[in-house]
């Protein structure tokens, strides 16, 4: 637990040592607030559904940027040896750095919770969706955190990194595509069930379902699992 505590606290120390993080978290807080306020005064859209489709967007487009440094960086300069080499265990090592990003996430999440302020004035707004459709946006950038880490753990270049999280982000918003077709039902069936904006419809109206918890809380773990395996490996050479 100690270890875990000191890979949080160096993490986190790095994220806000450098200015990639106040700038993603400033960038995306910047973003939500133009779209929320366009919606707002020139749609006039008092709800919250259309803020949250908007912050995934802008998640698969940040999100990349946020997590490419996480082991790319102690790859290309070698630290991550001398951190191999600190009596931690791989699971916390990752943990560490997963839970650091998901601190950063809380911060870039909740800062778009001032956008139900003006709800109150300019609508009559149901906070039972409102708080669903958080919950449900918060899981799509744990997991878009999760699959970040497990490619930097085996990447030794920021922007390779970065680059791979985008394309299997965008892969798994746009894997629904070949189920028209419906060629082989099954097949057609499991591209839905992996199709990122397929689950997003649900979520960002505050319905959680178990099937999407479920998916996100699996594909959260086999990445963390992924990232431990790829430090184990560096650990036989």
């Amino acid at each position: 637990m100690n270890g875990l505590r000191a890979v949080f606290v160096k993490e986190l120390n790095e994220y806000f040592a450098t200015p990639i993080a106040l700038a993603v978290v400033a960038v995306f807080w910047a973003l939500c607030g133009y779209l929320f306020s366009f919606n707002l005064f020139f749609v006039n859209t008092a709800q919250m559904v259309t803020s949250f489709h908007n912050m995934i967007i802008l998640m698969i487009l940040v999100m990349p940027l946020l997590t490419m440094r996480i082991f790319a960086e102690e790859n290309k300069t070698g630290t991550i040896e001398l951190l191999l080499t600190l009596p931690l265990n791989d699971v916390a090592t990752v943990l560490g750095k997963f839970f650091a990003g998901l601190f950063v996430l809380f911060l870039m999440v909740a800062g778009t919770a001032t956008a139900v302020i003006p709800l109150v004035f300019y609508g009559n707004p149901d906070f039972g969706p409102i708080l669903g459709g958080y919950v449900g946006t918060f899981l799509f950038g744990a997991m878009f955190l999760a699959i970040g880490l497990a490619v930097s753990s085996a990447c030794s270049n920021q922007v390779v990194a970065a680059l791979i999280t985008w394309g299997i982000l965008v892969l798994l918003w746009f894997i629904d595509y070949p189920a028209a077709l419906n060629f082989i039902p099954a097949l057609s069936a499991f591209f839905l069930h992996l199709s990122l904006s397929a689950h997003h419809v649900d979520l960002i109206r505050g319905v959680l379902s178990g099937g999407a918890l479920v998916y996100f809380c699996s594909v959260i773990l086999f990445s963390l699992l992924v990232a431990v395996q790829v430090l184990k490996l560096r650990r036989l050479r």
